[in-house]
């Protein structure tokens, strides 16, 4: 939808292909808005795109590598489930002088007496549940940056579409000053502040050239992509949250769990140590001969913990249990805050958006032309025209930067709720 005005190009609202945030309705409330598209057509490409995102995340080898966490933590889970000890058996051979031989055979076996199995087993089944939740918590991680990977990218690609329109526009007008002031139309000041408008904005492109290159390195790094293949409805970035669901995200937090799984395996590890200050006896029983006669052995052996009784081994952990206890309470208020924090900001930052679609949205899409029709007519001056462009320019990388920023609250508030998996997943149905 690019349109001429005695040569010059206008800088378009759909900018290289895409279009700029699409918002709300006008007059519609921010709380009626829904994080499924209206149309099917939306939906299929939401659903599509979140089913791209997860299938990349987990194709990456770094996630193959949670999964076999998982295989690692199941086999140390039953290594701790066995019997602590093993049976042993043992011979004694004597040959005397005389020709009598002496000669005893014996099984011993220590006894389980006060259920170390059980403890350790125990520990198994939390660090196991420890390792399961590790996972889940990487996943969240992985999904987020994946998300911010992608949002930093739109930004940066959008950005750079305008500083290329800009340029563009820019060049033609310079060209058409130049013709202008050859045909004495203009004056040479107006052709000069047309060519430093462009060499500004030179600068800018530069710059944004940069920033689109890093935010495509750090896509190809969180998806194993350097492109979209697939993009979403604007709709999913627009949600509404329920004041209710901070309490409800606080206890369900991945990050209160595994301190939560953090303290009952201290727990466990305590009452491991507190068993191994307990001795458990040895019983053995053996048979052999001694000077041509049969014999029947039976023995019985206890340690003495005289030298070292395990008590500093106990004391440290019951610290850890009590380290482990104020760490929770600490995981609690730390992720409260954060929850509270990225709450706050994605609603703000919702209004905001939706604020310039009322106010700003149509005034932005239509003063291009106006500006043209005014300069051509010669109401404004043409240092007014470019200072004009300028601002419209800022605003629309104000918009483009506003639009991100709401995308990049909305992951952070999913990630500290522990919610990234669950909305993609939601999505992708």
């Amino acid at each position: 939808m690019n349109k001429r005005f005695s040569g010059i190009l206008t800088l378009p609202v759909l900018i290289g292909g895409l279009a700029l945030p699409a918002f709300l309705p006008a007059g519609e409330s921010p709380d009626s808005v829904s994080a499924t598209a209206a149309s099917s057509h939306t939906q299929q490409n939401s659903s599509q795109w979140a089913r791209w995102l997860l299938t990349q995340v987990q194709s990456l080898p770094s996630f193959q590598a949670l999964e076999k966490s998982t295989l690692v933590a199941e086999q140390q889970k039953l290594a701790l489930e066995q019997p602590v000890y093993n049976p042993e058996i043992g011979a004694t051979y004597i040959d005397r002088e005389k020709g009598d031989e002496e000669y005893d055979f014996i099984l011993s076996q220590t006894i389980d007496l006060f259920d170390k199995r059980s403890a350790n087993a125990g520990l198994g089944q939390v660090e196991y549940e420890m390792a399961e939740l590790n996972k889940l918590m990487e996943t969240e991680n992985r999904l987020a940056e994946a998300l911010m990977a992608f949002i930093e990218y739109s930004m940066s690609r959008k950005l750079l579409d305008v500083s290329s329109s800009q340029e563009k526009l820019l060049t033609r007008l310079s060209a058409d000053l130049s013709r202008r002031e050859k045909a004495g139309d203009v004056g040479r000041v107006d052709a000069e502040m047309a060519y430093l408008s462009l060499s500004q904005n030179l600068q800018q492109i530069s710059l944004t050239e940069i920033r689109f290159r890093k935010a495509k390195a750090r896509l190809k790094q969180a998806i194993n992509s350097s492109s979209l293949k697939f993009t979403p409805d604007n709709s999913v970035w627009l949600n509404k949250i329920d004041a209710k669901a901070l309490a409800e995200s606080l206890d369900n937090g991945f990050r209160i769990k595994q301190a939560q799984k953090q303290l009952e395996q201290a727990q466990s590890q305590s009452n491991i140590a507190r068993l191994n200050k307990k001795v458990n006896p040895t019983i053995g029983l053996g048979a052999g001969r001694d000077s041509g006669e049969d014999t029947i052995t039976f023995e019985i052996s206890v340690p003495l913990n005289v030298r070292n009784n395990f008590s500093a081994q106990y004391n440290a952990a019951l610290h850890k249990v009590n380290q482990s206890e104020f760490e929770l309470e600490e995981q609690k208020r730390r992720l409260k805050n954060d929850m509270e924090q990225s709450y706050n900001n994605y609603l703000q930052l919702k209004s905001r958006v939706v604020n310039w679609q009322k106010l700003t949205a149509k005034r932005l899409s239509n003063s291009q032309t106006l500006l043209n029709r005014q300069w051509q007519s010669g109401d404004i001056s043409t240092s007014d025209y470019l200072f004009a462009l300028r601002q419209r320019t800022d605003a629309l990388i104000s918009t483009i930067e506003l639009n991100g920023e709401m995308q990049k609250a909305w992951v952070e508030w999913l990630q500290a709720s522990s919610q990234v998996q669950k909305w993609l997943s939601s999505l992708s149905h």
